[in-house]
């Protein structure tokens, strides 16, 4: 495709990009999805994915090169990638005997969302491939959306079991697999590493309610997100977290709805999953308590704004 065609109309000057450049996670949407649409392939963010080199990582790419194990180089990530990116969290949970290390956004969903999600799964597969040199493959993959309109293409580029119309999009590893050696490991190159991270990491630190957007969002995948909760993730205080977000003109309540509600918009929008189930992932108390909040925010219920999102079936 030609560059100037997949680009326009997007917001984003592609002779601008560079390593530093940061783009607004809304553009990053549209252009995705603008690009799916010109190339008619509807795989695009896997192919997308598949091409991550941890060069593209820089000093944290090579931190996680340099980590023990499959686990402390997913720690790794986890730790430094708020660093990327404002508008989406990763997030490594235990699930029993098995792990998932995930990608959820915090920002306004978007039909772009199921090309980044695609994007970011292919990213996963990549890094793990990389760092065993093929020794580990997810147990199986999740991904919250529809099934595509060819799953062979999914199948033939991932090569593991895949389970589509998930609350989650994450691989999922088991223990062996985490607890395996990476033949990169350097623990006196990894001491190094960390050192110069730390110099430059975070030059311009965001805000607490950045912080706190992203901590929601990773406490719902595994608990309701109460204040305590999330001022615990944050490693901080319920009442120094409250105080902090007044200043910034913010409150704990109106934000977590903020949160929730872009996670539910998305989930009904690539997903088919009955209402009642998305206000259990939500941590709502019950399906009408979900409606309710749902019609506060956007005027209209969970029912009615699925059925008026294109490509969507109503579901009981």
């Amino acid at each position: 495709m030609d560059v100037a065609t997949v680009f326009r109309g997007s917001g984003v000057d592609p002779s601008e990009i560079n390593p530093n450049t940061r783009v607004p996670f809304n553009r990053l949407l549209n252009l995705l999805h603008g690009a799916e649409q010109a190339t008619n392939c509807p795989h695009l963010g896997l192919l997308i994915g598949l091409r991550f080199t941890f060069d593209i990582h820089g000093p944290i790419g090579q931190l996680m090169l340099s980590a023990a194990t499959v686990r402390d180089a997913f720690s790794d990530f986890v730790i430094w990638q708020p660093g990327y990116s404002s508008g989406a969290i990763v997030y490594l949970n235990r699930y029993g005997d098995e792990y998932a290390i995930g990608y959820g956004s915090i920002a306004a969903s978007s039909p772009g969302s199921k090309v980044l999600y695609d994007a970011i799964i292919g990213v996963g597969v990549q890094m793990l491939r990389k760092m065993t040199n093929g020794a580990v493959k997810p147990v199986e993959i999740h991904f919250s959306h529809l099934p595509p309109e060819r799953p062979s293409d999914y199948a033939r580029l991932l090569k593991v079991p895949v389970r589509y119309n998930q609350h989650r999009t994450c691989l999922i590893l088991d223990e062996a697999g985490m607890r395996t050696p990476l033949p990169s490991a350097d623990s006196a190159a990894r001491r190094d590493i960390l050192a110069g991270i730390r110099k430059v990491a975070f030059q311009t630190p965001p805000d607490v309610s950045t912080r706190t957007r992203q901590a929601i969002r990773r406490v719902m995948l595994i608990a309701k997100p109460t204040l305590s909760a999330v001022a615990f993730q944050m490693g901080t205080h319920p009442r120094t977290l409250e105080r902090r977000l007044s200043k910034e003109g913010q409150t704990f309540g109106i934000m977590r709805d903020a949160v929730r509600f872009s996670a539910a918009k998305e989930l009904l929008e690539l997903t088919d999953i009955p209402v009642s189930d998305i206000a259990s992932h939500l941590w709502y108390a019950s399906p009408g308590v979900f409606s309710s909040a749902f019609r506060r925010l956007s005027g209209t219920t969970p029912s009615a704004w699925r059925a008026a999102t294109p490509g969507i079936k109503p579901s009981v």
